[in-house]
């Protein structure tokens, strides 16, 4: 499965689904769990505009509960956690204390006290990267990558009733929002074309990338789960294609002769060999090839 985004719009619109239930004791496993029709979802609404779904066995994926005993279980570590700072930024800063693990010091260990205290007083508490040490969202991460040919990751909000939330922001990577706990008020978008809606437990929301977005508690502690999805951009694309190209026996072949042609020739040899170098691509295998080379060079 691939998913085109170059059909951007600017238009946000409201798109209401309903994501397959049977089975119901399963957490969504692929994105059809989580959207419902996948391939209306990636024609019509992926990179186009906000749209919600509803997909009740993703509640199981985490719990509040689950995320207060993992913070009170001891073993919660940084970069695995944070508060998050006014401009939506996490910090460690005043939750955090070291440990001696085995006779040695080990810094970065979550103080449950602090922050319960903190988010009580109305600050983000923010689980990150959960893919890699929960596994139902592991797995449903890795399936996306593969479906979206993306680097995917896992993050989770809890906020406590009557905070202010989320503050606005931009992300420049694809979201697909889950809410696990309470009810949430988002705003997507900004003056009269802004996209509000309330998820309830249960609820997706998605969001194209490059979209403002804020969310707050409505009325109750709430805890979502944002799942972000970055594709590689048409810069990676184009570097890791030209960088084959150059390595490749058209190129090697023409560095011992190029002085023999004029500029003219050089540029016509040129069209050509790029041209035919780019139709024999496979445009789902450089799109991976991309993702990993972000992954390598810690830009994903």
């Amino acid at each position: 499965m691939t998913i085109d985004a170059s059909a951007r719009t600017d238009g946000t619109a409201r798109t209401d689904g309903t994501a397959r239930t049977e089975g119901a004791t399963r957490t969504p496993a692929n994105i059809a769990d989580l959207v419902g029709d996948a391939e209306s979802f990636l024609a019509e609404v992926w990179g186009n505009r906000t749209a919600t779904f509803t997909c009740e066995p993703a509640k199981g994926l985490l719990s509040m509960d689950g995320v207060w005993r993992e913070l009170d279980c001891g073993s919660l570590v940084a970069p695995y956690f944070g508060i998050l700072r006014q401009d939506a930024t996490p910090t460690v800063s005043g939750v955090c204390e070291t440990r001696i693990v085995q006779t040695k010091p080990r810094p970065g260990y979550a103080k449950p006290a602090a922050v319960r205290e903190l988010v009580a007083s109305g600050q983000v508490f923010l689980l990150r990267q959960l893919e890699d040490w929960n596994a139902g969202l592991g797995a449903l991460v890795d399936a996306l990558r593969g479906e979206c040919r993306a680097e995917v990751g896992a993050d989770a909000y809890l906020c406590a009733a009557g905070s202010a939330g989320v503050p606005a922001h931009v992300d420049g990577a694809h979201a697909l929002v889950v809410q696990l706990d309470g009810r949430a008020r988002w705003v997507v978008g900004e003056g009269e074309h802004a996209f509000e809606t309330v998820l309830e437990a249960g609820g997706v929301l998605y969001v194209p990338a490059g979209r403002v977005r804020q969310v707050a508690p409505d009325g109750t502690d709430t805890l979502h789960l944002v799942i972000s999805v970055q594709q590689p951009t048409v810069r990676d694309l184009a570097e890791l294609a030209l960088a084959q190209f150059l390595k490749g026996s058209a190129a090697a072949q023409i560095a011992g002769r190029h002085h023999f042609g004029s500029p003219a020739e050089k540029v016509a040899w040129l069209r050509t060999e790029l041209r035919a170098h780019l139709a024999g691509h496979d445009r789902g295998a450089l799109a991976e090839q991309a993702v990993r080379l972000r992954q390598r060079e810690g830009r994903a």
